[in-house]
């Protein structure tokens, strides 16, 4: 204590502060999570982040896959029936997976296979292959196709599950373009399978709208129409009885992947639909069928409703309104499916869609829609993937290198580029047939059917016990 009247020593104003180590501005980029993480090189040291960017190493998403029985069986079938294509050739398998369809083509005589992908499930096929004594026959790369070298300047069969949902959408058609114009022998060159054409037909389903679409109007006594647009706006992958189709099938789009360019990997033409029955027609369904031209016996994949159960099951596009019908009534119109941007990128793509009825002389427009077509099951393309990383550190690197040469500028984070909704489409189309396209496809000297294949029943067995 002090006396009354002395002099006290004055008190710092400012509290003495400690010593404190400068963070770089590296060190406060990798506090994100996301940013400056290398992804793992092997499956066996992923983790939860990894498995997000390369799903196709996740064993939920191999065993989707391999338990569809019908494009599996369909695969094995078009191989081993035709041992003389596959005998004594080189066969290159385009996003091999765990191998399965090398496999058959070792099986099938092959005296090489060149099993190719980017994602980290090779190193299960590594030793899928070693397991059941391959390892001199089948040779598994890592890598897109892009960045691979071939030990081969040229290949005899170009294997590959390239359909997609509505047979484009996250489809490998572009990557089998790559290798045919790079590898594929120009005379005798096969690929597997090698013809496709897509359908529309109208659909009554007003039970999964209702739980899909009309559910936002009132969410527990709240107004959430918002989100409804946003709903309706997505396509629905689902499984559709044959009872709900209302109308013929109509094919828009063929493909052909001997002559197939990037151009023909979007599609714009007219459609005509005969209505079978009356009803509430909520919207439009698309399926595909997909054939092997080359086999000495017609060979064919339907994801038709009235087949057995794939995984690409079938899309729904959704329409605001129902439109009614009556039985006999046609409708008619302008389709489009296209990517977005002027890329072709098959992972971001957009179908539009006009419907018209009555007489042609005085048309009453009955929908008019634009669906974005998103990625189901988080399933994403390992090549975007990349060319985002190497931009990703592109841009950090340049941060750091502008960071050291000026440090009283503020560290910015790259800003990120906002889609711009794409114009609606003009309603003139190029009309490419007036009539409806039959349930068969002629493909050489063969006509393939639209078989027709009830789902059969479960049987009620009963359990005791």
């Amino acid at each position: 204590m002090t006396r009354r009247g002395t002099a006290r020593t004055p008190l710092p104003l400012f509290s003495p502060q400690k010593p404190q180590t400068k963070t770089t501005k590296k060190q406060q980029i990798c506090r994100s999570p996301k940013i400056n993480q290398q992804p793992a090189k092997s499956v066996y040291t992923m983790t939860s982040r990894d498995f997000q960017r390369d799903t196709n190493a996740h064993v939920e998403v191999i065993a989707e896959h391999l338990k569809d029985f019908c494009c599996i069986n369909f695969f094995q079938a078009a191989i081993m029936h035709n041992k003389h294509l596959f005998r004594g050739r080189k066969v290159l398998d385009i996003g091999c997976g765990v191998g399965i369809l090398s496999l058959f083509a070792a099986k099938a005589g092959a005296a090489h296979v060149y099993a190719v992908d980017s994602s980290n499930v090779v190193d299960y096929t590594e030793q899928i292959v070693s397991d059941n004594g391959y390892a001199d026959i089948i040779h598994v790369i890592k890598g897109s196709l892009e960045n691979i070298v071939l030990p081969v300047d040229e290949v005899d069969i170009i294997i590959c599950n390239w359909l997609g949902y509505s047979m484009l959408f996250q489809a490998a058609c572009d990557m089998v373009i790559y290798a045919r114009d790079k590898w594929l022998n120009k005379e005798n060159g096969i690929i597997l399978p090698d013809v496709a054409k897509l359908f529309m037909a109208a659909i009554e389903n007003t039970k999964h709208k209702n739980e899909r679409v009309e559910w936002w109007n009132d969410v527990y006594g709240v107004n959430m129409k918002c989100v409804r647009n946003f709903a309706l706006s997505e396509p629905c992958f689902q499984l559709v009885e044959p009872k709900q189709l209302m109308s013929t099938q109509f094919g828009v789009k063929y493909l052909n992947m001997y002559t197939a360019t990037k151009k023909d990997l979007k599609f714009r033409c007219k459609y005509m639909l005969e209505m079978q029955r009356a009803g509430n027609m909520d919207g439009i369904v698309t399926y595909f069928h997909v054939y092997f031209s080359k086999s000495h016996t017609p060979m064919g994949l339907s994801t038709d409703p009235s087949v057995w159960r794939t995984h690409w099951m079938q899309t729904v596009f959704f329409f605001d309104k129902p439109v009614y019908v009556k039985a006999g009534e046609l409708y008619y119109g302008g389709i489009e499916m296209c990517s977005v941007g002027n890329d072709c990128d098959l992972n971001n793509m957009e179908l539009s869609l006009e419907m018209f009825s009555g007489d042609p002389a005085h048309l009453h427009l009955e929908a008019e829609m634009r669906w974005k077509l998103k990625p189901h099951a988080a399933i994403i393309n390992e090549r975007i993937l990349e060319k985002s990383e190497a931009s990703e550190k592109n841009k950090i690197h340049k941060d750091e290198t502008q960071i050291t040469s000026d440090k009283s500028k503020t560290f910015l984070a790259p800003k990120k580029i906002a889609c711009v909704p794409k114009e609606p489409i003009t309603k003139t189309v190029e009309v490419k047939s007036d009539t409806i396209v039959p349930t068969s496809v002629e493909i050489g000297n063969y006509s393939y059917p639209c078989n027709v294949m009830r789902r059969n029943k479960k049987a009620k067995n009963s359990k005791k016990g």
